[in-house]
């Protein structure tokens, strides 16, 4: 029972963690930024090169534009680079965005410098092929950031992405035709480009992605205000295209785009960082009230001599849900707590503390580990509204006869130290968790631990930390560390596996907290 509810909360976590992979690679945003700036550096470079000798007035300003607009996207992506830690996957959506607007206006640049040159045609049949391919990926591009900024995630969207997705393919596959082919474009004898009969085809993905980009927004449940400035991508070059359309040597509908995507980074997406850059405090503000809440004044009680007692919790980037918790009974009796709520954010941060709350309460009645599991399970079945558990081990400890008293609900098998021996995983027995179905009984065990035991406790996030091959900590690694400190204090067996977990998962992003408790029995003296 215990491993169905363990899997359950794990798949959870790490589907959530799936999703937002894309949001937690910090290198996309420099990465475009660079690429970014070597095109602009290059496309100067070649200009100077290639001088401005028989170069006609509309040529040079289709040229100027282009630089200029890549020099935009390129500030464009320094300054995402700058906020590492408000970025996320609508960050780098955009920041690709930026960076294939850059390259399709190098492409447009490059088509002009070697226009008209004979010894240079293949080289503009090359730079047109890229240019048209790079016109379906940025209308792709496009459609995929106002999907996210607009969150268009209902099921008819989702087809939409599909078609828009599928249709990307055969528009690039046309484009590469031209090598072979004039479908689009020609280039004589003389390097002179000029379109093709079949130009019109070239519109065909372009008019598609549209027509369902302007359907989208149409049905968007976003104000006004975003819905204009979606629309303005549209707008801006289809205007700058009747503009244009006869006037042959001014290309600058990649210009055109990038107005619009400057004016969907002045107002969609720089709302949208403020927004999140206010939920980033709320999450650091519900993360100090969830630590402020879990007992961190050590020592604990420095003045009793029959145990030392260490815990710690490092969270996710998230406000999470584990807690341990621990406390006198009586003069006699220390309970201890270690949990895990299912879920993240501020729901199982409030999850958490109702638990918390409720169990420490049923235990400062006198009740047992199995009685307080079964009537906190109760409460919470009968109030909740969120499809939320928590899974438990709670045991009391009799600090005169070093008898432990306890029950788990679901929750990690402890790990236990023998008096000169090694740390070993107890296959203890396990119940149904907390908050799961109402009416639930809980098995209680009890152990005795002689003068000098150790008893750990932890969550799930410490064997189940991934490194950048997806491998697991595992218990092996877990228990290797723990018998190479055999003989450390329990904060120093604490800070030995927090370390070694660091060690292990590098700079992967932590998808879950990692919460430990570890318990030094002396025994009674007399």
């Amino acid at each position: 029972m215990k491993n169905a509810n363990v899997n359950v909360k794990t798949i959870v976590t790490k589907i959530n963690y799936q999703k937002d992979w894309i949001g937690s690679q910090k290198w996309i945003a420099p990465f475009c930024f660079g690429f970014s700036l070597a095109m602009t550096t290059a496309a100067l470079v070649l200009l100077a090169v290639r001088g401005f000798e028989d170069m006609r007035g509309e040529w040079l300003f289709s040229i100027g534009a282009d630089v200029f607009c890549m020099a935009v996207c390129t500030m464009l992506c320094f300054s995402a680079t700058l906020n590492l830690k408000g970025q996320n996957a609508d960050t780098h959506v955009f920041v690709t965005l930026l960076t294939n607007t850059t390259l399709a206006l190098f492409t447009d640049e490059l088509s002009w410098l070697v226009q008209g040159n004979a010894q240079l045609r293949f080289v503009n049949i090359v730079v047109n092929v890229l240019f048209y391919i790079m016109g379906s990926a940025l209308v792709y591009l496009f459609w995929k950031y106002i999907r996210r900024a607009l969150r268009l995630h209902d099921r008819a969207m989702k087809i939409a992405d599909l078609f828009v997705t599928v249709m990307l393919y055969p528009s690039m596959l046309l484009s590469l035709i031209n090598f072979f082919y004039p479908l689009f474009f020609s280039v004589d004898e003389n390097g002179v480009y000029q379109r093709a009969a079949q130009w019109d085809v070239s519109q065909v993905y372009l008019s598609i992605t549209l027509t369902v980009v302007i359907i989208a927004i149409s049905f968007a449940k976003a104000s006004v205000k975003d819905r204009i400035v979606a629309i303005s991508f549209i707008a801006i070059p289809l205007l700058n295209q009747a503009l244009t359309a006869n006037c042959f040597g001014l290309s600058t509908q990649y210009s055109a785009m990038t107005v619009s995507v400057v004016l969907i980074y002045g107002v969609l997406f720089a709302d949208r960082e403020k927004a999140l850059a206010n939920t980033e405090l709320e999450l650091n503000f519900g993360t100090k009230i969830q630590a402020n809440m879990l007992p961190n004044s050590f020592p604990f009680m420095p003045e009793r001599t029959e145990f030392d007692l260490y815990a710690s919790m490092t969270p996710a980037r998230e406000v999470g849900g584990d807690f341990y918790d621990f406390f006198m009974v009586d003069d006699r009796h220390l309970a201890l707590v270690m949990a895990d709520v299912s879920g993240k954010g501020i729901p199982a941060a409030l999850f958490m503390t109702a638990a918390k709350i409720l169990i420490k309460n049923r235990v400062m009645t006198g009740e047992s580990p199995g009685q307080v599991l079964r009537n906190v399970n109760d409460q919470i079945c009968e109030s909740r509204q969120e499809e939320m558990f928590v899974t438990v081990w709670l045991g009391i400890l009799d600090l005169m006869t070093g008898s432990l008293l306890f029950a788990n609900a679901g929750h990690e098998c402890p790990i236990f130290k023998t008096p000169g021996g090694d740390f070993e995983l107890i296959k203890d027995k396990h119940s149904f968790v907390v908050g799961g179905m109402k009416g639930m009984r809980y098995r209680e065990s009890v152990w005795h631990l002689a003068p000098d035991s150790k008893l750990f406790l932890y969550t799930d996030g410490v064997p189940e930390a991934e490194n950048d091959t997806e491998t697991q900590y595992g218990f092996e690694r877990f228990l290797g560390v723990l018998n190479k400190n055999r003989d450390a204090a329990p904060r120093e067996l604490l800070d030995a596996v927090s370390a070694d977990v660091k060690r292990f998962t590098k700079d992967q992003p932590q998808f879950d907290d990692l919460t430990m408790l570890c318990i030094h029995y002396r025994g009674k003296k007399i």
